[in-house]
This record gives structure tokens, C-alpha cells and sequence, in this order.
């Protein structure tokens, strides 16, 4: 309460007094109080939702005020995953901060489906994803199809050409972590294969895994772009899969069907589809 009030520069019992206001309005308790402090009930959480979505809308039409009175200024979000934050974006990125110096460009990184919320809510203008969600508001762009490869250290027994079959059961694997879009493939994909597997560590981070297995903890499964400097560095080397369906994931832009665009989102969206396609 203390943060809120000094956020909106008035004291701490007018934001006390509003909240009960806004209570009694609504004719639920939105934060239940306590001598430990303050906590939100089930109904101030979902209020908040509702807020953050209002709050969203409200921006839009101020962008698009923005956009009419001064032309191609405002500020536009966009949400993505790590990887394709780190891999994928930056030369797009630089192409539009030359092209629209005035627009500030925001970007949030998540899984895909905090994405797909995130594009929902309007929270952000796109949303890149490796899982795209099929919603009824949202449109769906597939722009790329990204190899998947197993890495190892060099001379690596894995590394033969019949070492994963024979050898991944095996193997401990380093992969991202359960409940991410990447993990659910790959798992689907070796159980389909018929490769067992078995993980022992986890983490969203692909320059640890890299680390990693570089360092000899274990194999992994990666996107070709992630790993594949430290291919041409000798510091990692990719397994045979031969004999296996491809492994690829796909890369799709998500945004909000129907929702009005600014000259500058069109121009963003348009350089996502011709330089990622």
C-alpha cells in the first residue's frame, strides 16, 4: 500500500479510502488485510486481470491518437521466447529501430503461452511463439521451421552413427524445463521415436545448457541456430539422427484478429514476416 501510494503521489489512507470505495461498489472484497499486511482475494485477482485487459485497450486507443496526431511515433511490444530473442531477433530489431527511430520498442520474453496470454490480454502488439495456441481472436503466422539437433561434446560415444538409439536410454540429458512448449515436443517426439530417455538436469536457459554439455554433464537437444557457432567452433558436435522422423519445431507470429494497427506495428509486422520467413 505504501509502494502504490508513493507510485500514485498521495497518501497511503486515499489509496486505503478508494480501495474500499472500489469494494463497496463491486460488493466484494477485493484485499484481505491483516497485522502481516495485505494479501488479494480470488476476486481482487480477477479484477486485476480485467484491469490489466482495460488497461491494454486504453493504450491502444492512445497509440492510435498518437499515430493520427504526430504519424509513425508511439510504442510497440513485443513478446517472444529467450531463444528467439537471442538467435533470432536482433538483426530484425536494429532494421526497425533504423527505419522508425521514434518508436519505442519494448520487448518481453516468456514461453509461448505466456505469449499467447500476453496477445490476448494486449499486453503486446505480437507475440513470436514456438506453440502457438489456436484462440478465435488471435491470428496465427507460421514464418519458420527451425532444425532440431542432439549435441555432445566432441567424441562423444553418442556421436556414432547408431549411438542414439543404442546410447541415449543412457545418456543423461539436459533439457529445458518441464511445462515449456519445447520440452512437451521433444518428450512427445523421442516417446514417438521409441527412444527412452533419462533427464537429470533442467534449465530455460540455452546458453547454460550449452555450457553444460560443452563441459561434459550430459547431451542435449537444441535449435540448429542456438548451437550453431559452437559447432563450427569445435566446442560441440551434432549426433547422426538418421533414421528418425525430422526434428524441427516451427516459429509463428501471433497477434490480436481484428485489432487496429498503427502504421508502425504494420511496418513491424511486415518486417518480421520478410526477414524471419
Amino acid at each position: 500500500m505504501t509502494r502504490a501510494a508513493e507510485e500514485l503521489c498521495i497518501t497511503q489512507p486515499r489509496i486505503s479510502q478508494q480501495i474500499q470505495a472500489l469494494e463497496r461498489e463491486l460488493g466484494s472484497r477485493l484485499l484481505d488485510r491483516s497485522s502481516r499486511g495485505v494479501a488479494v482475494t480470488p476476486a481482487g485477482a480477477l479484477m486485476a486481470d480485467y484491469a490489466r485487459e482495460s488497461l491494454g485497450l486504453l493504450d491502444e486507443g492512445r497509440t492510435m491518437l498518437t499515430q493520427l496526431e504526430k504519424g509513425s511515433v508511439g510504442r510497440l511490444t513485443l513478446g517472444a521466447g529467450v531463444t528467439t530473442c537471442i538467435f533470432h531477433l536482433p538483426p530484425v530489431l536494429r532494421a526497425f529501430r533504423e527505419s522508425h527511430p521514434g518508436v519505442e520498442l519494448v520487448i518481453r520474453t516468456g514461453g509461448s503461452s505466456d505469449v499467447n496470454k500476453w496477445v490476448l490480454a494486449r499486453s503486446v502488439d505480437f507475440g513470436l511463439v514456438t506453440s502457438a495456441e489456436f484462440f478465435s481472436d488471435l491470428t496465427v503466422e507460421t514464418l519458420f521451421h527451425e532444425e532440431i539437433v542432439l549435441v555432445a561434446p566432441p567424441e562423444h560415444p553418442i556421436l556414432q552413427p547408431n549411438g542414439p538409439r543404442e546410447l541415449l536410454p543412457l545418456a543423461p540429458l539436459i533439457l529445458f524445463p518441464k511445462g515449456s512448449g519445447f520440452r512437451a515436443y521433444l518428450e512427445h517426439y523421442l516417446e514417438d521415436a521409441g527412444l527412452p530417455f533419462r533427464v537429470v538436469m533442467e534449465t530455460d536457459s540455452a546458453e547454460a545448457i550449452k555450457q553444460f554439455v560443452a563441459t561434459g554433464l550430459g547431451v542435449s537437444f537444441l535449435p540448429a541456430a542456438a548451437v550453431q557457432t559452437e559447432i563450427d567452433q569445435g566446442i560441440l558436435a551434432r549426433g547422426n539422427m538418421a533414421g528418425f522422423p525430422p526434428l524441427e519445431r516451427s516459429t509463428s507470429l501471433v497477434y490480436r484478429r481484428g485489432r487496429r494497427r498503427t502504421a508502425a506495428a504494420e511496418a513491424l509486422r511486415r518486417l518480421l514476416r520478410d526477414r524471419l520467413h
